[in-house]
């Protein structure tokens, strides 16, 4: 019997909550990242996603409820869902761009930005509280 991964991180001042539970099909990051070690933090995350993305997984789903990040944060979120995007065919991939209601940035800057480029997958901008 193969034990799904579940990756769970608690959010920190500079790094975000993250938590992948495999078991669920399901990807979520919430808070602020602004690390200074970026490529590490990541490593793990993309790595799982590489793994699960080649497998016969059927649907994924990624909320993502940032209230900030980085440059280079951007790029690696840009990544994974251009990841997600191309391995969306056929399959039931959502991406979940949760932003709070006055939150212009998160929303035009990075959420409608991201949901013009991704041709496959699933992309829903989500204004306000996601509780």
């Amino acid at each position: 019997m193969t034990v799904a991964y579940r990756l769970e991180r608690e959010r920190t001042k500079t790094a975000p909550y993250v938590l992948i539970d495999e078991e669920k099909s399901y990807i979520r990051f919430e808070g602020e990242s602004y690390l200074e070690d970026i490529f590490s933090f990541f490593d793990e995350i993309n790595e799982w996603l590489k793994k699960y993305l080649s497998s016969d997984f059927t649907e994924l789903t990624f909320d993502c409820a940032m209230e900030y990040f980085n440059s280079s944060t951007t790029k690696q979120i840009y990544n994974m869902l251009r990841l997600m995007d191309a391995n969306a065919i056929g399959k039931k991939v959502v991406a979940n761009w949760i932003v709070a209601d006055e939150d212009d940035d998160m929303l035009i800057e990075c959420g409608e930005d991201y949901q013009e480029e991704m041709e496959n997958l699933e992309f829903n901008l989500v204004i306000g509280d996601d509780d």
